[in-house]
């Protein structure tokens, strides 16, 4: 084989190889298969290499209230090691808030208040204008679910979809 010929084969071999490998980009946004825009708040702490079921909800909303409180007992009974729950309330008393976790008989470690509600960065970037749901959000920050049913059989369901193959 002459030198032009292997430099020609090489090239060929190295073209033919790398067009297999494409970089995949996440960009930000609420569906599956996006990254989750951000939702932290002051005090929150994120539990490394564990999914995130991410819950908003209001008190003036009856119907995410009950889906609230449905969501935080099924993910009670579940008690799954690789699942964190984070509910946030778009409630922008804070006494409206404490009041219903309380009344409601809620976990307080798993209840957060975004105290700006409606006006709050998390409101907009979630598109909670067009109603309230839940995300899964796997540990590197990929939506891997939308509005799961708050049942401990649906969130077992969809937590394999947060395991590092998905």
């Amino acid at each position: 084989m002459s030198y032009l010929s292997k430099i020609s084969f090489i090239l060929i071999l190295v073209l033919y190889v790398g067009a297999g490998k494409k970089e995949v980009t996440l960009n930000e946004g609420i569906q599956p298969g996006n990254l989750a825009p951000d939702f932290r708040l002051q005090g929150m702490e994120i539990q490394e290499g564990k999914c995130i079921l991410l819950q908003f909800w209001a008190a003036y909303d009856p119907q995410s209230r009950v889906e609230n409180t449905l969501m935080t007992h099924a993910v009670t009974e579940l008690n799954a090691d690789n699942l964190q729950l984070i509910s946030i309330s778009m409630d922008e008393n804070p006494s409206v808030f404490k009041g219903t976790i309380t009344s409601d008989r809620l976990d307080t470690t798993t209840q957060w208040n975004a105290p700006t509600g409606k006006k709050s960065a998390i409101y907009k970037h979630y598109r909670l204008k067009n109603g309230f749901g839940n995300w899964l959000i796997n540990a590197n920050g990929k939506i891997v679910a939308k509005n799961i049913s708050p049942t401990a059989a649906e969130i077992e369901k969809n937590l394999y979809l947060c395991s590092p193959n998905q």
